[in-house]
């Protein structure tokens, strides 16, 4: 898998961008919280869920590009996370109908997605003990989190978008960790 070395940036942005959405959302869920209405919160939150899974799709679609330009054979993984993520973050982006159900309900298929294109990537991996470990762990960690956000959608707000920035900084500590491994 030395291939994947060529864009380990991509890896370590989408990591970087996942730690600072995650800073982001869980203090902008506690003062916005405090400080407005409710509607306006969710509002907010919407577009803010909507452009990270959005950016999330878009440096998919570049690391698919420098697959299938490399001839890697994962490109189409990440092909189709890319597509995946561009269509969830646009649809979130756009309706703005976000409700505390629904906001959980659009992280968990966030996190589930995450989960499958992970676990898709250790296996695509296994030629590689150390990052096939940290991808499959991780991948199964977010399937996990990603049912749990689908079964309790019933939460309100501000625990809901705790949980989520919890989630996002360890998918982002998670990317940074796979970029670093990359890079040696």
């Amino acid at each position: 898998m030395n291939p994947l070395r060529i864009f380990w940036w991509v890896f370590a942005v989408r990591g970087g961008l996942a730690v600072v959405f995650a800073a982001v959302l869980f203090f902008a869920s506690i003062f916005l919280g405090l400080f407005f209405f409710d509607r306006v919160t969710l509002i907010y939150l919407s577009l803010l869920l909507g452009s990270f899974v959005l950016g999330n799709g878009l440096l998919l679609a570049v690391a698919a590009g420098f697959s299938f330009e490399h001839q890697l054979h994962c490109w189409w993984l990440m092909l189709c996370e890319s597509c995946f993520a561009l269509l969830l973050g646009v649809y979130i982006g756009i309706s703005l109908w976000l409700t505390p159900q629904s906001l959980a309900f659009l992280a968990g298929i966030h996190a589930c997605g995450l989960g499958c294109f992970q676990g898709g990537l250790a296996v695509a991996m296994r030629g590689d003990r150390s990052r096939l470990f940290l991808l499959a762990v991780a991948g199964a960690i977010s399937l996990v989190v990603g049912i749990l956000f689908l079964t309790h959608f019933n939460q309100p707000v501000p625990p809901t978008t705790q949980a989520l920035s919890a989630f996002e900084l360890f998918t982002g500590i998670t990317w940074i960790l796979f970029a670093s491994r990359l890079r040696k």
